[in-house]
Protein backbone atom coordinates (compact mmCIF):
# COMPACT_ATOMS: atom_id res chain seq x y z
CA UNK A 1 0.00 0.00 0.00
CA UNK A 2 1.69 3.81 -0.84
CA UNK A 3 2.14 5.30 2.06
CA UNK A 4 -0.33 8.07 1.43
CA UNK A 5 -2.97 5.34 0.96
CA UNK A 6 -1.85 3.81 4.24
CA UNK A 7 -1.69 6.98 6.09
CA UNK A 8 -4.84 8.14 5.44
CA UNK A 9 -6.59 4.67 6.45
CA UNK A 10 -4.82 4.90 9.70
CA UNK A 11 -6.16 8.54 10.25
CA UNK A 12 -9.52 7.08 9.48
CA UNK A 13 -9.26 4.52 12.03
CA UNK A 14 -7.58 7.04 14.61
CA UNK A 15 -10.85 9.26 13.83
CA UNK A 16 -12.88 6.93 14.79
CA UNK A 17 -11.49 5.73 17.68
CA UNK A 18 -11.19 8.97 18.50
CA UNK A 19 -14.97 9.10 18.46
CA UNK A 20 -15.97 5.99 20.20
CA UNK A 21 -16.47 7.07 24.02
CA UNK A 22 -15.41 3.09 25.06
CA UNK A 23 -11.38 3.83 23.47
CA UNK A 24 -8.92 3.00 25.98
CA UNK A 25 -5.56 5.15 25.62
CA UNK A 26 -3.65 1.96 25.00
CA UNK A 27 -5.91 1.76 21.73
CA UNK A 28 -5.31 5.42 21.07
CA UNK A 29 -1.58 4.99 21.73
CA UNK A 30 -1.15 2.14 19.56
CA UNK A 31 -2.60 3.79 16.58
CA UNK A 32 -0.79 7.13 17.33
CA UNK A 33 2.69 4.80 17.19
CA UNK A 34 1.52 3.43 13.24
CA UNK A 35 0.34 6.58 12.26
CA UNK A 36 3.72 8.95 13.32
CA UNK A 37 6.24 6.07 10.86
CA UNK A 38 3.83 6.39 8.24
CA UNK A 39 2.97 10.12 8.08
CA UNK A 40 6.81 10.57 8.25
CA UNK A 41 7.81 8.30 5.16
CA UNK A 42 5.12 10.73 3.58
CA UNK A 43 6.67 13.72 4.55
CA UNK A 44 10.03 12.30 3.61
CA UNK A 45 8.36 11.46 -0.44
CA UNK A 46 7.13 15.12 -0.43
CA UNK A 47 10.38 16.67 0.33
CA UNK A 48 11.95 14.35 -2.83
CA UNK A 49 9.25 15.39 -4.98
CA UNK A 50 9.61 18.69 -3.89
CA UNK A 51 13.73 18.48 -4.86
CA UNK A 52 12.85 16.73 -8.12
CA UNK A 53 10.21 19.54 -9.18
CA UNK A 54 12.82 21.86 -8.19
CA UNK A 55 15.07 20.20 -10.49
CA UNK A 56 12.94 19.85 -13.24
CA UNK A 57 12.54 23.56 -12.97
CA UNK A 58 16.44 24.53 -13.19
CA UNK A 59 18.43 23.70 -16.03
CA UNK A 60 21.42 21.62 -15.00
CA UNK A 61 24.07 23.44 -17.43
CA UNK A 62 23.25 27.16 -16.96
CA UNK A 63 21.55 26.99 -13.57
CA UNK A 64 18.66 28.97 -14.96
CA UNK A 65 15.21 28.87 -14.66
CA UNK A 66 13.52 26.33 -17.35
CA UNK A 67 10.85 28.15 -20.21
CA UNK A 68 7.85 26.83 -17.81
CA UNK A 69 9.83 28.29 -14.50
CA UNK A 70 10.73 30.98 -16.09
CA UNK A 71 7.15 32.35 -17.51
CA UNK A 72 5.52 32.13 -14.46
CA UNK A 73 7.87 34.63 -13.03
CA UNK A 74 8.01 36.77 -16.27
CA UNK A 75 4.60 37.16 -15.81
CA UNK A 76 4.35 38.44 -12.18
CA UNK A 77 7.42 40.77 -13.83
CA UNK A 78 4.88 42.16 -16.34
CA UNK A 79 1.54 42.13 -14.47
CA UNK A 80 3.87 44.20 -11.96
CA UNK A 81 3.97 47.03 -14.39
CA UNK A 82 5.72 48.48 -17.21
CA UNK A 83 8.19 46.04 -18.73
CA UNK A 84 10.64 44.53 -21.35
CA UNK A 85 10.92 41.20 -22.52
CA UNK A 86 14.10 40.20 -23.98
CA UNK A 87 14.66 37.03 -26.34
CA UNK A 88 18.78 36.38 -27.05
CA UNK A 89 19.93 34.11 -29.19
CA UNK A 90 23.81 33.17 -29.33
CA UNK A 91 25.52 33.66 -32.87
CA UNK A 92 27.88 31.07 -34.13
CA UNK A 93 27.02 28.54 -31.47
CA UNK A 94 26.76 25.50 -33.67
CA UNK A 95 29.86 26.32 -34.81
CA UNK A 96 31.36 25.70 -30.99
CA UNK A 97 29.43 22.36 -30.97
CA UNK A 98 30.81 21.53 -34.38
CA UNK A 99 34.38 21.97 -33.82
CA UNK A 100 35.10 21.32 -30.31
CA UNK A 101 32.40 18.85 -29.04
CA UNK A 102 29.25 19.65 -26.65
CA UNK A 103 30.99 20.16 -23.73
CA UNK A 104 32.43 23.09 -25.01
CA UNK A 105 29.25 24.20 -26.00
CA UNK A 106 28.18 23.12 -22.86
CA UNK A 107 30.99 25.55 -21.35
CA UNK A 108 29.91 28.44 -23.27
CA UNK A 109 26.42 28.03 -22.36
CA UNK A 110 27.33 28.29 -18.65
CA UNK A 111 29.40 30.59 -18.72
CA UNK A 112 26.71 33.07 -20.58
CA UNK A 113 24.05 32.13 -18.06
CA UNK A 114 26.38 32.70 -15.46
CA UNK A 115 26.53 36.54 -16.99
CA UNK A 116 23.22 36.56 -17.64
CA UNK A 117 22.13 35.44 -14.12
CA UNK A 118 24.77 38.48 -12.58
CA UNK A 119 23.05 40.88 -14.92
CA UNK A 120 19.39 39.91 -13.94
CA UNK A 121 19.79 40.19 -10.18
CA UNK A 122 21.63 43.80 -10.43
CA UNK A 123 19.02 44.81 -12.86
CA UNK A 124 15.89 43.31 -10.99
CA UNK A 125 15.20 41.49 -13.91
CA UNK A 126 14.24 37.27 -14.31
CA UNK A 127 16.03 35.00 -16.98
CA UNK A 128 15.98 32.11 -18.05
CA UNK A 129 16.41 29.55 -20.72
CA UNK A 130 13.78 28.90 -23.22
CA UNK A 131 16.22 25.71 -24.82
CA UNK A 132 19.11 25.41 -27.63
CA UNK A 133 21.32 28.66 -26.97
CA UNK A 134 17.97 31.03 -26.73
CA UNK A 135 17.56 32.94 -23.43
CA UNK A 136 14.61 34.95 -21.98
CA UNK A 137 14.57 38.55 -19.74
CA UNK A 138 11.62 39.62 -18.37
CA UNK A 139 12.36 43.29 -16.47
CA UNK A 140 11.09 46.60 -15.13
CA UNK A 141 10.68 49.37 -18.37
CA UNK A 142 12.22 52.31 -17.60
CA UNK A 143 14.76 54.80 -18.74
CA UNK A 144 18.28 53.86 -20.43
CA UNK A 145 16.45 50.70 -21.19
CA UNK A 146 18.91 50.33 -24.75
CA UNK A 147 21.96 51.15 -22.44
CA UNK A 148 21.25 48.73 -19.93
CA UNK A 149 20.43 45.62 -23.35
CA UNK A 150 23.87 47.62 -24.28
CA UNK A 151 25.74 46.36 -21.02
CA UNK A 152 24.07 42.85 -21.00
CA UNK A 153 24.99 42.30 -25.18
CA UNK A 154 28.72 43.06 -23.81
CA UNK A 155 28.76 40.80 -21.10
CA UNK A 156 27.17 37.77 -23.28
CA UNK A 157 29.98 38.33 -26.38
CA UNK A 158 32.99 38.39 -23.72
CA UNK A 159 35.90 35.85 -24.58
CA UNK A 160 34.84 32.30 -22.69
CA UNK A 161 37.73 30.72 -21.86
CA UNK A 162 38.06 26.69 -22.56
CA UNK A 163 40.67 24.90 -22.18
CA UNK A 164 43.46 26.04 -24.22
CA UNK A 165 41.33 28.11 -26.05
CA UNK A 166 39.09 31.49 -25.78
CA UNK A 167 35.65 31.45 -27.84
CA UNK A 168 33.59 34.00 -28.36
CA UNK A 169 30.39 34.21 -29.95
CA UNK A 170 28.23 36.84 -30.95
CA UNK A 171 24.42 37.37 -29.52
CA UNK A 172 21.14 38.99 -31.06
CA UNK A 173 18.71 40.36 -28.77
CA UNK A 174 15.18 41.08 -29.79
CA UNK A 175 13.54 43.67 -27.53
CA UNK A 176 9.66 44.07 -26.82
CA UNK A 177 7.78 46.55 -24.74
CA UNK A 178 4.57 46.07 -22.97
CA UNK A 179 3.69 49.45 -23.57
CA UNK A 180 3.88 48.36 -26.83
CA UNK A 181 1.11 45.26 -26.75
CA UNK A 182 -2.22 45.28 -27.46
CA UNK A 183 -1.96 41.85 -25.03
CA UNK A 184 0.00 42.01 -21.81
CA UNK A 185 1.16 38.61 -21.69
CA UNK A 186 4.56 36.71 -21.94
CA UNK A 187 3.58 34.97 -24.80
CA UNK A 188 2.57 38.02 -26.81
CA UNK A 189 6.26 39.85 -25.81
CA UNK A 190 8.21 36.87 -26.83
CA UNK A 191 5.98 36.89 -29.90
CA UNK A 192 7.31 40.00 -30.81
CA UNK A 193 10.90 39.89 -29.27
CA UNK A 194 11.70 37.05 -31.26
CA UNK A 195 10.49 39.00 -34.54
CA UNK A 196 12.82 41.68 -33.46
CA UNK A 197 15.36 39.28 -32.99
CA UNK A 198 15.07 37.68 -36.30
CA UNK A 199 15.20 41.01 -38.12
CA UNK A 200 18.32 41.62 -36.08
CA UNK A 201 19.94 38.41 -37.17
CA UNK A 202 18.76 39.52 -40.77
CA UNK A 203 21.08 41.95 -41.30
CA UNK A 204 24.30 40.10 -40.43
CA UNK A 205 25.86 37.21 -42.60
CA UNK A 206 21.85 34.93 -42.29
CA UNK A 207 22.13 36.51 -39.05
CA UNK A 208 25.46 34.59 -37.81
CA UNK A 209 28.61 35.20 -37.90
CA UNK A 210 31.67 32.54 -36.73
CA UNK A 211 33.02 32.22 -33.81
CA UNK A 212 36.18 33.98 -32.32
CA UNK A 213 38.70 30.82 -31.49
CA UNK A 214 41.91 32.42 -30.51
CA UNK A 215 44.90 30.89 -27.76
CA UNK A 216 44.48 31.89 -24.07
CA UNK A 217 48.14 32.84 -24.46
CA UNK A 218 47.32 35.89 -26.48
CA UNK A 219 45.60 38.08 -23.99
CA UNK A 220 45.90 41.17 -26.39
CA UNK A 221 43.14 39.32 -28.37
CA UNK A 222 41.01 38.61 -26.01
CA UNK A 223 39.14 42.60 -25.93
CA UNK A 224 37.93 41.37 -29.47
CA UNK A 225 34.10 40.85 -29.70
CA UNK A 226 30.85 41.30 -32.09
CA UNK A 227 29.34 44.48 -32.61
CA UNK A 228 26.36 45.04 -30.74
CA UNK A 229 23.63 45.16 -33.32
CA UNK A 230 20.34 46.97 -31.46
CA UNK A 231 16.67 46.85 -32.93
CA UNK A 232 15.25 49.48 -34.78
Amino acid sequence: MQPAIRTGALLDRVRADLGRPDTSPQELRTALAEVVPAAEELLAQVADLQGQLAQARTCPVTGLPTRAAWTGRAQDVLAAGPAAVLLADLDAFKPVNDRFGHAAGDAVLAAVGARLAKWATAEGAVAGRLGGDEFAVALPDGPGLSARIARLHTLLTAPIAYRQLTLTVGASIGTARTADLPDVTVSAALKQADAAMYQIKGRGRRGRRLAGIVPLHTPALLARVLPFRKAS
